[in-house]
């Protein structure tokens, strides 16, 4: 059954059209494998919209974000983008990427394929100052 219904396939396949270079969003199924099935089903959708996406499953368990104890495990399906020479780009999203997360997967996916951001020069130029490692997360939630 097709999560992504036909005005949404051509709505992202006209999104694609001005992608470059290849991304590959690598995935780890978690133990929750009604979640992982969906997750996977999701992003070979999106992957059949443009020759530039691939998907891979990985199979061993990502490095958890800094911050953690170390005993936490993980749960459900993480993807995370990988660049045109398969190197991590540090976007990763924990959990299916619906709802208004599935906006961010494809936003994220042309910024890697692009290599923008959208952001100003001024904010480029204030994050190329930075001179250590900075951990950021953002979490989107629908509430």
């Amino acid at each position: 059954m097709a999560l992504l219904d036909s005005q949404v396939t051509t709505q992202v396949t006209e999104f694609f059209a001005g992608l470059q270079d290849p991304v590959t969003i690598q995935w780890y199924r978690g133990p929750d494998a009604d979640t992982a099935q969906t997750f996977k089903d999701l992003v070979n959708e999106v992957a059949d919209l443009s020759d530039l996406i691939m998907v891979q499953e990985a199979t061993q368990e990502p490095v958890l974000e800094p911050g953690h104890s170390g005993t936490e495990t993980i749960t459900g399906p993480i993807g995370e983008l990988l660049d045109k020479d398969g190197h991590r780009t540090g976007i990763r999203f924990v959990g299916l990427p619906s709802g208004h997360e599935f906006g961010t997967l494809l936003e994220a996916i042309k910024a890697v394929s692009t290599h923008t951001t959208g952001l100003s020069a001024a904010a480029e130029a204030s994050l190329a100052a930075i001179q250590k490692p900075v951990h950021i997360q953002v979490f989107t939630t629908p509430t």
